[in-house]
């Protein structure tokens, strides 16, 4: 019994479906209902499972007949128009309506998105030099020199700049109102630098300072400016002081001995200067190229014409909330409901916040998706391989102390079920470089063409972190002929909606 399929396309690459049952078939299907219900209830006048069918109808109705059967009939026959190739799906389809006499089931299906890369081969952008200046090289030097700097116990009367531990006991000359005593300070080893350019409040306390060693007691007045913004303005306290430790800071010089104390590689200072030179290139040359592929990227994006169903936006965001609910466990916190609960936010409106960023993610793995069909790559078994032992840390040696774990790792990723996420990770770096390599103006071999198989026609290529939380594309594909998705909407007064 074939299925009556129509089908009218809608805009974002999805397609309206309405898949008609033939009645021959919901005949079959309401009556194994009926003789499954007459086995479960006791009907006046006949025993179980001996009704007859129009007895059975009139004694449950119709909707229970169609509720028994109208969900997982939905399932066979999208799974059957889908093996049929009446249409192809990118992803789950969802299910809007049922018809009932005759049967119809009202699908949106999405289909595979559309890419136009547009000249893409004639993309030209220039990379800004790196420099790196004496003055970057200087700062570097400098908290070399801070860090190998000690304070000291001083051997002479304190002065600006030292390190001195007190304790300090004040208390204003007139209490405020309300008090007997007010007490401004009273701290016990208390961490002080009196700085002349910077000084505390009142006016000379820090000068105060100077002059003194352990174990020296002062008792000092001093008084609050009547401007001033201090809650004592225009009063004044005695302060009671006495010295713990007076330290100094011994500033070691930026020669070849601080060199040498840094690393036995480095016998004089300019080998230091060197290697900060090379490190702080390393770092600004990383930083260049990031901001160098995201310009890349971006003008990518801007030269091609992207078309996709609203569900790549919508699965983009489902692994962000799930790569950060991982990050909330891996962090302790919990689960995300009990997180945004706690801090009193709104799971929606978050997600939300993040679709912005989704669609900038999802695009960004079309065109690199896209790149890797236009240029035929391919994965090859030394490639797999080798980014395998990058990610579980074996460096391919045969000897006996390889552990069990790692060999079972390397197995899984080559040969198991890890194999397409690796697969997809070798295909988004390959990409990636290619795409550098145009950009730069670089010699680059001619398209390959692209293999006439299902296995590279369907590899989903996205960026580690979607590797890891998403399967790829083709199971997915698979998956959608199971129609999980297809569940037959419930009415608000809690029946199915089937009017039969």
């Amino acid at each position: 019994m074939s299925l009556k399929i129509t089908q009218e396309p809608m805009e974002d690459r999805q397609l309206a479906v309405t898949i008609e049952v033939p009645q021959e078939r919901i005949d079959q299907e309401l009556r194994k209902a009926a003789r499954k219900l007459g086995r479960t209830y006791r009907i006046p006048g006949f025993r179980k499972g001996k009704a007859p069918y129009h007895i059975i109808v009139q004694n449950v109705g119709l909707p229970a007949l169609y509720q028994e059967f109208i969900d997982d009939l939905g399932q066979e026959v999208y799974k059957q128009a889908v093996e049929d190739k009446a249409f192809e799906p990118y992803a789950m389809a969802a299910l809007n309506d049922i018809d009932v006499d005759p049967v119809r089931y009202k699908l949106v299906v999405p289909l595979e998105p559309e890419v136009d890369l547009g000249d893409y081969r004639s993309l030209r952008i220039e990379e800004e030099e790196i420099e790196i200046d004496d003055e970057e090289i200087d700062e570097q030097l400098e908290e070399y020199q801070e860090e190998y700097s000690t304070w000291e116990d001083a051997d002479r009367p304190s002065q600006y700049g030292d390190l001195m531990v007190i304790d300090v006991y004040s208390v204003l000359d007139e209490p405020l109102e309300g008090d007997e005593e007010t007490v401004v300070l009273d701290e016990t080893d208390w961490e002080i630098t009196p700085d002349e350019e910077d000084p505390m409040d009142p006016p000379g306390f820090d000068e105060a300072l100077l002059g003194l060693k352990v174990g020296d007691k002062k008792e000092i007045s001093l008084s609050w400016p009547e401007d001033g913004e201090s809650i004592y303005a225009g009063k004044s306290a005695l302060f009671k002081i006495e010295v713990k430790q007076v330290k100094l800071y011994n500033e070691i010089e930026i020669d070849d001995e601080l060199a040498q104390m840094i690393g036995p590689d480095f016998e004089t200072v300019e080998d230091l200067r060197e290697s900060v030179r090379e490190t702080l290139y390393e770092e600004e040359k990383r930083l260049a190229e990031d901001e160098y592929l995201e310009e890349v990227m971006a003008r990518l994006r801007d030269g091609a014409t992207l078309v996709y169903p609203p569900v790549v936006i919508e699965d983009q965001l489902d692994m962000m909330i799930n790569e950060f609910e991982q990050m909330l466990q891996r962090a302790g916190i919990g689960s995300i409901e009990s997180y945004f609960e706690a801090t009193d936010q709104d799971l929606d409106a978050f997600r939300e916040s993040q679709r912005e960023s989704a669609t900038e993610a999802a695009e960004r793995n079309l065109i690199i998706s896209e790149i890797i069909n236009a240029e035929g790559l391919v994965a090859t078994e030394e490639e797999i391989v080798e980014r395998v032992r990058e990610i579980i840390g074996d460096d391919g040696s045969e000897e006996d102390e390889q552990s069990e774990q790692v060999k079972n790792m390397f197995e899984t990723f080559v040969d198991g079920p890890g194999r397409p996420m690796i697969e997809s990770q070798v295909l988004n770096n390959k990409a990636i470089d290619r795409i550098l390599a145009i950009a730069r103006g670089e010699e680059v071999p001619d398209p390959a063409p692209v293999a006439d198989t299902s296995d590279a026609e369907d590899a989903e290529v996205t960026d580690e972190s979607a590797n890891e939380a998403t399967s790829d594309r083709e199971d997915e594909d698979a998956d959608a002929t199971s129609t999980e998705d297809l569940s037959i909407e419930t009415a608000s007064d809690g029946s199915d909606n089937i009017n039969a």
